[in-house]
């Protein structure tokens, strides 16, 4: 009873039952007749059967509850005894009633009243019966046959003899005081008296059973007044044992003795008065004694032992539960009377709505036709069940039946319904599921509003039938033990219907998309979300079901593998990703989906035998699942991020494992196994022991203390916890093996995503780390880190293997930082003085940062273990996945204690015997999962205490312990060979930087390995190098000097990702600078990108420096009001600038370019970037006057130079007053040093002269008089900026006089020193001779210039004057006339050198000199000496001209069309009219391409750019076909020279693009220049680059895939075709490797590694190089086994011939070495095509097509083909370079030949091909276009030669009747070199 399971010891008191005397009560047996009991009054009336009970009780003082003990003549009381002291004696714990109902729950309290009708309607029912009873009693014939049959009954139930009688024994000690005493007992005429006044108040009815019946009773015997206790101060009425009375004992109120057994209490010293007999109340009563007051103390003895317990803590009040807590429980337990009425009023409701079914069956029509009557409508309809109509239960009832037998249950009460009543209702519900299960409720296209409604009826039905599915599972999983209840037919029907259903109706709705071909179903099912939202929430119930039914009962294996393939096909079905995708909504179907989840884990968790096929079922389900995370996840948690229900499922099942099973069952067999049977064997096969409390007892026979002992409770322990975590382990590790295993073998990319899931499950699982209810995502953690890391420790292990695996570590160590820093913010948001658990588990934490804990800390009662487990414990008991989660941390905290206490063995006897103590209670923890809860009282556990002591478990766990060993292997992986390993580790190690940044705290080592990657020859690993750093500076901005000048070199990389990459990098380092040397040196690097080859690379360059150096103005110059702060900031800036000027020259073009840019009309802030720079300039032009004006001084010579660039960018950011300041720089010119200042002056009055309309003309006198005196002094450049000024100067004053002058002067002296004599070998005529080739040097200097500035025509009359032998007009033609001389051969190389670079510039500005024809025999002449020198002067000057060229025409373009008169002309001149320029454009292009195009070839270095500058330019323009400049543009794509090869590939883009059918033609010859442009000026013939691997001809493909993909097929077919070749014809020249076997290498290396783009490009190609080693190698097999290996023929024994092969290892003496030589080389190549198609074939996973005998859909063919994981071209490159060294010996020869013979003649993938399958892959290659045999010949989506698949050889004979040959095996050797063997499909083809 509920009195012996309180454990608390109280000293003072205790609580009891009322120790009685030997107390004797019958109860009556219960029955199901009504309308019997209203004995207890005249009107009490009754419809159910109840217990009537007899019970005399007696009160007691407190006094008696302890027995009297007399010691030396003191009356000393004894202590009371425990409860579980007293239990033992207690009648309550021996006697066990098969009903507890039937004995009221003894109550200190009155019983609580209830009425027994649940309605005034049964009240009314009951009385008509009794009256109607009663009226018949009072007849005087009154034996009708009713109340004589309820006589009978009633006769039957009082019978005495069949009544239990219990029989209570009274303690000895108890005194008699205690007992009534005998004239207290009712007398006879009492009794009598009594009997008469109760009869009169009787109905006739009750007056009829009193007389007819006698109800025996006794009271207990009396003892004698001799032995009452003296000491006694209370009496109680006692009856004595008379002999039993026939006759009736009226009842009274309970409150009566209830409240004297309170006063009792409350003052046991008080006399209580005599109780009379007629106010005790007949039910049980507990008396609590007063406690003893401290004069009564000495009568107690004192218990040592039970102290000295107390204080070891072994029963510690302040963690045992307290007595309060039992008046919460007696409160539940009053309740029980009105639960049991409630439960009887659930019965009988289930009862009467079943009769009432039943009569309604009856009253149906007694035909066959089903038809339901009137009066059965309500309950019943018409329905289909098959052929046949029969009558279904209606909706509503069916509804109303569920809940009906749901509440009987509930309420215990649904054993007492008779078996036949739920056959026949199973019978009735079998006729609406079997209905369902043939209904149709697919959907289909074109239906009509008619064809809708039938549709939605038949939903209606099947509704129904899933309803009556309900009803049968209600029923078996009720717990009833008859087995005709459990049909295996009707179950069978139940599955069948489910299946229906979900395959039906439910998966094609959560498959229906809104797009394609279910946008009309899924409109449907939109439309009708509330009929089919019932049937998927109706379908939920049914399957929840019918996994209670599966765990309830012994089902067949058939049955249970049925449920699992359903839940399966649910949890895999692909649901909507989102609600617009859902035709019902996602989370709808997602709850059906978790439903099957739940199923699934209980069978699990019930089956163990069907653990492994779940697995299985659920492993090769995978690949189902989507692979994107926002569609995989959508199974909510509660406190966090949604994860794939998969995921939540393994997990659970995981912990599920680790979870002691307690399910009990009923079988559906003959035999059924009780609970305690059931419990008995759980218990003895999980851990080996009986009963909990058998072992409990055990325990506490020995001695803790021993060291056996100690063994013996932990091994227990083992033997319990070890088989669950075990199990568990082993499945964790069995699926991340699997998914491991699955993910290596596919990629990212691929058809199969098991590498994507691999990724979604480590996220989810990191995702719940440390969570409550997920604790098995540790284990699986745990065992993928085991896995992975045993990957990386393996040498074998290939590089995506690695990269997957560094993939992993990244996730799994940035998941334990995330918990880290989630625990420490817990932590900081705690108030650890509210709470001693909080301050508790805080401390736990910084122990643990720290590295103070140790296993006990963890592992004590009250730590972190217990706080989880309650915290489950208190949130939902009956939670399935809370009772797996609970159960998994129980058994881990088992395990980690026992893994404690061995390892604390012999070391701390103190701290194992608190191990093992804590062993015995995980045991009985285990045991019993409520154990804990009912022996201790804890502090209550809060939400956030219960998740952070998960957390701290979790933190301490062996996974998170692993986060420094998952740290070095991802720092040991930077230096792996592998570059993607390299960027895999770098980007893993960024992901743990971004959680945790105290990585960069573990010393210089770690940046030192960072930066080094960015040196690594693989553009990827620096790449990843440069975002690690990025990340490093952000964190620590300190950082940025060290590792500044690395990411400024990365800025000139070869790969433009890494250039971008550092570009960003350094602007954010620049932001950050404040100054130093880093600001210039970045703004530097930066500059130069500029002018980068790569257009995206030049954006980025130039928008980088506008928003570091000019935005950031923007608002600090809008201001009305200037402020001091922007002044310093412009001078900062601008002090910044100068310094980045002063770094070298190249700065200047590229800022000149930059600020051009920033200040056009096409910038976006072109006016606040004007704002900008003029304050800029007129900030230097204040440092020009006072250099303290910038920091940093900065020189003079600096400042004019920067001022420069501003200049030739917007000549309007200066004024006059800024130029007049200039002037004194440019009239004293005294030294070199000043000749910096001086051009920088010259520059800037050149270019902002022209654009001051508002200057003094003496100003420009000065100006124009300090520049003639400084000609003869300055250099070229100076001279070049001189030249400009003076025209620009004169075309102010007009004074050209001076010019022309001095022009006449210069041109004279060199027209003079054209007839020199040479000088002699004398030095003095030498140093002569050398002063004069200066003097005449610099007279033509200034000759070109002046002629190349200055227009002298209108002059011309004055040059004439001068020069009467001239006749021209133009005077740039005198210049030349007299210049050109100069250049011939015969002269000084520096005169020559000179005179063409003066010819140069003038022909520039005149291009009519290009038309001279002295000028072209000039330069002709120069291009035929190959002197590189004056190669370089010609070119750079067609270069500038052609620049200018394309500059005038853009400046053309620009002016825009429909601009009117007043632009017309200049368009027009500026376009389409011919000029000079356009006919030295066009008569340069014709004469001089073909020595450009050489010198291009011919070098990689500065002329061969300056060359490509010049094609490119001559492209641009269209000045020659296409053709001629196409091949060489695609050799110079393979230039080493990175600027060189993005030239060329920008303008064969362009020409392909607007020519490719034309282009297309040249491509051979475009492959044959490549080729030899690599073997002669690359001296490499390899067709590819390594690091990775690349085909050199990468860029050529990559722009033939912008076009058509017929020209990319034609270009490989042409490919092949030029591999081919015929044998007599082949070059084989002795000395060296041919030619013709190099460049088959460089075409079969280049086919191997293009990017291809289709797979019908492949499929084209493979079968184009089959085709050509099939004819060709069988010619040259042939030649070889006939010429070399000397084979024979002879007769065979089908009357043909066989070839008779002879084994020779060694070359024959008479085999000719030339011919052998010819026959290798040929073999070689066509070994290498086939090595080539085998690689293409494992590369792109081709197999597959080769395999099938199906033709490839178009659709398949059309597809991106994707590289196969793990296949790299290290073996290809291995094989290729094998078979170039073949020629290195005869031997090896010889063998190369025997390998290729043997790979035509054995090779499988040779064999030859049916008409069928060669014109499938002919037809998949081509797009299914059926050539004629015309276009065969010429289409290039046929192979050259014919079929499409290559044919094994037939033989080498001649076409005439030769015979087939035939290999016959040497009967000498044991290899196999051929095969005879016939092919059934092809005839008489080789197999």
């Amino acid at each position: 009873m509920v009195l012996g399971t309180k454990r608390n010891y109280l000293p003072q008191s205790s609580f009891f039952c009322s120790g009685a005397p030997a107390l004797s009560m019958r109860l009556n047996q219960p029955t199901a007749l009504s309308a019997a009991w209203s004995l207890r009054a005249a009107n009490a009336t009754s419809a159910e059967p109840q217990t009537t009970l007899r019970l005399q009780s007696a009160v007691m003082n407190g006094v008696a509850n302890g027995y009297e003990h007399r010691s030396n003549g003191i009356r000393r009381l004894t202590r009371p005894p425990t409860v579980d002291e007293a239990l033992q004696y207690s009648p309550l714990s021996s006697i066990v009633p098969f009903n507890p109902d039937l004995i009221p729950v003894p109550s200190a309290s009155p019983a609580a009243t209830s009425s027994i009708f649940t309605s005034q309607e049964e009240r009314r029912l009951a009385r008509r019966q009794l009256d109607s009873l009663s009226l018949e009693a009072s007849r005087p014939q009154g034996t009708s046959r009713l109340l004589q049959q309820t006589l009978q009954d009633l006769q039957n139930i009082l019978h005495g003899g069949d009544l239990t009688l219990f029989q209570f024994k009274r303690p000895d000690h108890l005194s008699s005081a205690s007992l009534p005493d005998s004239h207290d007992l009712p007398s006879s005429k009492q009794v009598k008296a009594r009997h008469h006044v109760s009869s009169a108040n009787l109905s006739p009815l009750a007056n009829m059973v009193l007389e007819s019946n006698s109800v025996t009773y006794r009271y207990p015997t009396p003892v004698s007044p001799e032995s009452k206790s003296l000491g006694s101060n209370v009496s109680s009425p006692v009856a004595k044992d008379p002999e039993p009375k026939s006759h009736t004992q009226d009842r009274f109120s309970p409150r009566t003795v209830n409240d004297a057994a309170v006063a009792l209490s409350a003052n046991s010293d008080a006399e209580v008065a005599d109780v009379p007999s007629h106010n005790i109340s007949l039910v049980p009563v507990v008396v609590i004694p007063g406690l003893a007051s401290p004069s009564q103390r000495v009568y107690y003895e004192t218990f040592p032992d039970i102290d000295a317990r107390i204080g070891r803590g072994d029963d510690s009040p302040s963690k045992r539960r307290n007595r309060k807590d039992l008046h919460v429980e007696e409160e539940v337990l009053t309740l029980s009377v009105d639960q049991r009425e409630k439960a009887d009023a659930a019965l009988r409701y289930c009862q009467d709505l079943i009769a009432d079914i039943f009569e309604a069956e009856d009253h149906l029509q007694p035909d066959t036709s089903g038809a339901v009557t009137a009066d059965a409508a309500d309950f019943f309809i018409s329905g289909a069940v098959g052929e046949r109509e029969l009558p279904l239960l209606t909706p509503g009832i069916q509804h109303k039946l569920e809940r009906a037998i749901q509440k009987a249950i509930s309420a215990s009460r649904f054993d007492t319904i008779p078996v036949e009543h739920l056959g026949r209702v199973q019978k009735l519900c079998e006729g609406a599921v079997t209905a369902a299960d043939g209904t149709s409720l697919g959907v289909e296209g074109g239906w009509t509003e008619d064809d809708l409604e039938r549709w939605v009826n038949r939903i209606a039905s099947v509704e129904n039938g899933l309803q009556a599915s309900r009803i049968l599972l209600r029923i078996m999983t009720a717990g009833r033990e008859e087995k005709q209840l459990y049909s295996e037919d009707l179950l069978q029907t139940v599955m069948n219907t489910v299946k229906h259903v979900v395959d039906s109706c439910l998966v094609p709705i959560a498959e229906a998309r809104n797009i394609g071909q279910d946008t009309e179903s899924f409109g449907i099912y939109a439309a009708h979300k509330k009929p089919l939202s019932s049937l998927v929430h109706l379908s939920s119930k049914v399957l929840r079901l019918l996994g209670e039914l599966l765990v309830k009962v012994d089902v067949a294996e058939g049955a249970i593998t049925a449920v699992e393939f359903l839940c399966a096909r649910l949890i895999f079905v692909e649901n909507g990703h989102s609600e617009k995708e859902s035709a019902l909504g996602v989370q709808k179907f997602e709850l059906l989906r978790r439903t099957a989840m739940d199923v699934l884990a209980k069978i699990f968790a019930r089956h163990s035998d069907q653990r492994t096929f779940i697995f299985d079922e659920i492993l090769t389900s995978l690949e189902k699942l989507p692979v994107t995370r926002q569609s995989a996840r959508q199974f909510k948690l509660v406190d966090g991020k949604p994860i794939q229900l998969v995921s939540a499922l393994l997990m659970r099942l995981i912990q599920t494992s680790a979870m002691r099973s307690t399910h009990r069952s009923t079988t559906t067999g003959g035999t059924l196994v009780s609970a305690n049977d059931r419990h008995e064997q759980d218990g003895a096969s999980d851990f080996g022991e009986g009963d909990a409390d058998v072992d409990q007892d055990r325990e506490a026979e020995i001695d803790t203390t021993s060291e056996s002992a100690h063994d013996d409770k932990m091994q227990r322990l083992i033997r319990l916890a070890k088989p669950l975590h075990d199990g568990a382990q082993a499945n964790a590790h069995y699926l991340v093996k699997f998914m491991v295993q699955r993910a290596l073998s596919s990629t990212k990319t691929g058809d199969q995503p098991y590498r994507n899931l691999l990724d979604i499950f480590t996220e989810d699982f990191i995702g719940v780390l440390g969570s409550t209810d997920w604790p098995a995502a540790e284990m699986l953690l745990r065992a993928l880190l085991s896995n992975v890391v045993s990957l990386m420790e393996n040498e074998k292990s290939t590089a995506p293997s690695k990269n997957m695996t560094l993939d992993l570590l990244g996730v799994m160590g940035s998941g334990i930082s995330d918990l880290k820093i989630h625990v420490r913010s817990v932590c900081r948001s705690l108030d650890v003085n509210e709470s001693e658990l909080s301050s508790r588990l805080v401390q736990l934490f910084e122990d643990l940062v720290d590295e103070k804990t140790d296993d006990t800390d963890f592992l004590e009662l009250d730590g972190p273990y217990r706080i989880v487990l309650e915290y489950l414990q208190a949130r939902d008991a009956d939670d399935a996945q809370l009772q797996s989660a609970r159960g998994f941390h129980l058994t881990q905290w088992a395990k980690n204690t026992w893994t404690a206490c061995e390892a604390d063995r012999g070391a701390d006897k103190a701290g194992r015997e608190v191990l093992v103590t804590l062993s015995s209670r995980l045991k009985h923890m285990i045991l019993d999962k409520k154990w804990l809860e009912n022996e201790y009282e804890f502090e209550t556990v809060a939400a956030t205490q219960g998740r952070l002591a998960c957390a701290l478990i979790t933190l301490n766990s062996p996974f998170c312990r692993a986060y420094k060993r998952i740290f070095s292997i991802l720092l040991k992986s930077m230096t792996s060979d592998h570059a993607t390993v390299k960027s895999k580790s770098l980007k893993s190690i960024l992901q743990l930087l971004e959680k945790d940044p105290s990585v960069l705290d573990r010393g210089n080592s770690f940046m030192v390995s960072i930066t080094r990657c960015t040196l690594d020859a693989s553009p990827l690993v620096r790449d990843s190098a440069l975002v690690l750093i990025g990340k490093c500076l952000a964190l620590r901005p300190t950082l940025d000097g060290e590792v500044c000048d690395r990411v400024i070199e990365r800025t000139a990389d070869a790969a433009i990702g890494v250039r971008k990459r550092a570009m960003k990098l350094l602007k954010d380092i620049y932001l950050r600078s404040n100054g130093g040397d880093n600001k210039p040196h970045i703004a530097d690097s930066l500059l130069q990108r500029i002018n980068d080859t790569d257009e995206s690379v030049s954006d980025l360059a130039r928008q980088t420096i506008e928003d570091i150096w000019i935005s950031p103005f923007h608002s600090i110059l809008s201001a009305k009001v200037e402020s001091v702060q922007s002044r310093l900031a412009v001078k900062s800036q601008t002090s910044l600038i100068i310094k980045t000027v002063q770094r070298g020259e190249g700065v200047l073009s590229v800022l000149h370019s930059l600020l051009q840019g920033i200040l056009s009309n096409d910038s976006k802030n072109a006016v606040l970037n004007f704002q900008v720079c003029k304050a800029m300039v007129a900030v230097m032009f204040d440092s020009i006057i006072d250099s303290d004006e910038l920091s940093g001084r900065p020189t003079q010579a600096h400042v004019l130079q920067t001022l420069t660039v501003f200049a030739k960018a917007s000549p309007k950011l200066f004024d006059t007053e800024q130029l007049e300041l200039l002037q004194p720089y440019v009239a004293n010119l005294s030294n070199t040093d000043d000749l910096l200042i001086y051009r920088s002056v010259i520059v800037i009055f050149r270019h902002v002269l022209p654009h001051m309309s508002s200057l003094q003309h003496g100003f420009l006198r000065a100006i124009q008089d300090a520049l003639f005196s400084s000609i003869a002094k300055v250099g070229k450049m100076e001279l070049n900026e001189i030249s400009s000024c003076l025209w620009t100067i004169d075309s102010i004053l007009n004074n050209t006089d001076r010019l022309v002058r001095l022009t006449t002067s210069v041109l004279k002296g060199i027209h003079v020193a054209k007839d020199l004599s040479p000088a002699d070998d004398t030095p003095e005529s030498a140093a002569r001779s050398a002063g004069v080739v200066n003097r005449v040097k610099r007279l033509i200097l200034i000759a070109g210039y002046f002629g190349k500035y200055c227009d002298f025509d209108q002059n011309a009359k004055s040059f004439k004057e001068e020069f009467p032998w001239w006749t021209g007009d133009s005077v740039a033609s005198l210049v030349v006339d007299i210049i050109c001389p100069l250049t011939n051969p015969k002269q000084p190389a520096s005169i020559r050198e000179t005179a063409l670079e003066s010819i140069s510039m003038i022909c520039q500005f005149w291009p009519r000199q290009y038309l001279r024809s002295d000028t072209n025999s000039a330069f002709e002449t120069v291009f035929d000496s190959g002197d590189a020198r004056l190669e370089h002067i010609v070119l750079s000057g067609i270069q500038d001209f052609f620049a200018l060229e394309e500059k005038r025409s853009e400046t053309g373009a620009e002016i825009p069309l429909g601009s009117g008169i007043v632009n017309g002309s200049d368009r027009l001149g500026k376009t389409y009219m011919a000029t000079d320029h356009d006919g030295a454009s066009t008569s340069i292009a014709q004469r001089f391409l073909r020595h450009i195009l050489r010198i291009a070839l011919s070098s990689v270095g500065e002329l061969s750019l300056t060359a490509t500058q010049v094609i490119a330019s001559i492209n641009r323009q269209g000045l020659v076909h296409p053709k001629e400049c196409g091949p060489a543009l695609v050799a110079l794509e393979t230039s080493p020279n990175a600027k060189v090869a993005s030239i060329a590939t920008q303008e064969h883009r362009t020409l392909h693009q607007k020519h490719e059918s034309m282009f297309e033609k040249e491509y051979m010859r475009a492959v044959q220049r490549a080729f030899m442009f690599q073997k002669e000026v690359v001296r490499d013939t390899q067709g590819f680059t390594t690091q990775p691997f690349a085909s050199k001809l990468r860029l050529l493909f990559d722009v033939l895939k912008t076009g058509n993909g017929r020209v990319r097929k034609k270009f490989l077919g042409n490919m092949c075709m030029r591999l081919d070749f015929e044998l007599p014809k082949l070059n084989s020249a002795a000395g060296g490797i041919p030619a013709t076997l190099e460049y088959a290498r460089f075409c079969v290396e280049n086919l191997a590694f293009f990017e291809y783009s289709r797979i019908d490009e492949l499929l084209y190609l493979i079968a184009c190089m089959e085709k050509v080693v099939a004819n060709t190698g069988s010619v040259v097999a042939n030649a070889i086994e006939t010429e070399v290996l000397k084979d024979h023929l002879q007769p065979g024994h089908d009357g043909g011939t066989i070839m008779v092969a002879t084994e020779k290892q060694h070359l024959d003496s008479k085999v000719d070495l030339q011919r052998f030589r010819h026959l290798t080389v040929a073999s070689m190549i066509l070994m290498m095509m086939w090595e080539t198609r085998s690689f293409l074939q494992r590369l792109w996973g081709l197999r597959k097509y080769k395999e099938t005998k199906t033709k490839p859909a178009i659709k398949e063919v059309n597809k991106s083909p994707v590289k196969a994981a793990f296949v790299t071209g290290d073996k290809f490159v291995e094989k290729i370079t094998g078979i170039m060294s073949v020629l290195c010996t005869h031997v090896t020869q010889l063998d190369h030949c025997r390998t290729f013979l043997e790979l035509l003649n054995v090779d499988n993938d040779l064999k030859v091909a049916s008409e069928t399958e060669e014109n499938d892959i002919a037809k998949a290659s081509a797009r299914y276009e059926t050539p004629s045999e015309e276009r065969n010949l010429n289409s290039p989506s046929m192979p050259p030669s014919g079929g499409g698949r290559a044919m094994k050889r037939k033989g080498s004979g001649s076409i005439a009747s030769t015979p087939r040959k035939k290999r016959a095996k040497p009967q000498t050797s044991k290899k196999k070199t051929g095969s005879a063997s016939r092919s059934k499909d092809s005839g008489d083809e080789w197999d």
